[in-house]
């Protein structure tokens, strides 16, 4: 996951804070994510590079999620639970 510098980053998370509670499914925040990307691609030459990126982008950001969310939640219920083998 690229780590981006503060300052920008400060910028971006106003907004992200801003949309996502208004956010009430899983449907609103796909939505966001793709078009998202269709608005990098406006301001970006739609070649074949840009779409990749956003492609991996969106792919990479799926694994970080994985990696640092979904990993430590089934870590947690594991200890709660058990573990099944």
């Amino acid at each position: 996951m690229p780590y981006i510098k503060q300052e920008k980053r400060l910028i971006l998370e106003n907004y992200l804070e801003e949309i996502a509670p208004s956010l009430e499914a899983k449907g609103e925040l796909t939505y966001c994510i793709y078009k998202l990307g269709i608005e990098y691609l406006k301001h970006h030459d739609i070649n074949y590079q840009n779409i990749s990126d956003c492609i991996s982008a969106m792919n990479d950001a799926a694994a970080e999620f994985r990696r640092r969310i979904l990993n430590d939640y089934e870590d947690e219920k594991i200890r709660e639970n058990g573990d099944i083998i």
